[in-house]
């Protein structure tokens, strides 16, 4: 099915776990909600060993502080 969409598994899985949270009775649907969000970390590592982390709240900012361009 997701060949037939024209997209990639990975992508279609999270688009049919997202309609599959929507349609969950509360209390159940808020906290499988909850669990949708993506959490991205950035770690710097030095001889084996983290040296800073740094949280990123939103996609478009991890890509700048790569030096890439997050309109692309």
């Amino acid at each position: 099915m997701w060949r037939a969409a024209g997209v990639s598994y990975l992508r279609y899985s999270n688009e049919m776990a997202s309609i599959l949270r929507q349609c969950l009775k509360e209390p159940y649907r808020e906290a499988a909600l909850k669990r949708d969000v993506t959490n991205i970390t950035e770690k710097i590592w030095s001889n084996g060993l983290v040296t800073s982390k740094a949280k990123i709240e939103e996609v478009g900012k991890g890509f700048e502080a790569q030096g890439g361009d997050a309109k692309k």
